[in-house]
């Protein structure tokens, strides 16, 4: 494989969406959150394993039903979910608060049309990365893996509970 092209699928620029470098940051953050639930909940210093598996589970899965979420949002977003909601938000600032958010056309009386908004939203949206999928499959792996720390502990450890 050309050198260039695997640069390409690497970093995303190949308009493939998005490449192994988004994956993989999107997964260091999600560990780090991770991390950072383990250690408040001090999980190095438990010495009983079923409670461990349990904070374990509990580790894995806020930063995966997060990503989802935030996967779910992004898709909503992409597909104009929103779009009568910040073309409602713009035009009232832009009603309430004219010398901040017009443009010099806007301010001559002429408001951009609900249709050329949507319109407008789609070429901008067309040049950005769509990290939906990335987030929903990294979000499910760290789910899947929060669900069978909670499958063992409960198979393994009956009756273990866990304190706040």
């Amino acid at each position: 494989m050309d050198e260039n092209k695997r640069i390409e699928r690497d970093t995303g620029t190949d308009g493939s969406g998005t490449g192994r470098r988004t994956y993989v940051i999107t997964s260091l953050c999600a560990a780090a959150v991770s991390a950072a639930y383990a250690a408040a909940v001090h999980i190095f210093t438990i010495h009983d394993m079923g409670v461990i598996l349990g904070y374990l589970s509990n580790a894995f899965t806020v930063p995966g039903v997060l990503l989802m979420g935030l996967a779910g949002l992004n898709f909503v977003k992409r597909h104009g979910g929103f779009d009568a909601v910040s073309y409602s938000a713009r035009y009232m600032s832009c009603w309430l608060l004219p010398q901040f958010w017009l443009n010099k056309e806007e301010r001559s009386g002429k408001l951009q049309s609900y249709r050329d908004y949507c319109e407008d939203r789609r070429k901008r949206e067309k040049g950005r990365r769509n990290v939906s999928l990335c987030f929903f499959l990294v979000g499910a792996v760290f789910t899947a893996l929060g669900v069978l720390c909670l499958v063992a502990m409960n198979m393994m450890f009956p009756g273990t509970v866990l304190e706040l």
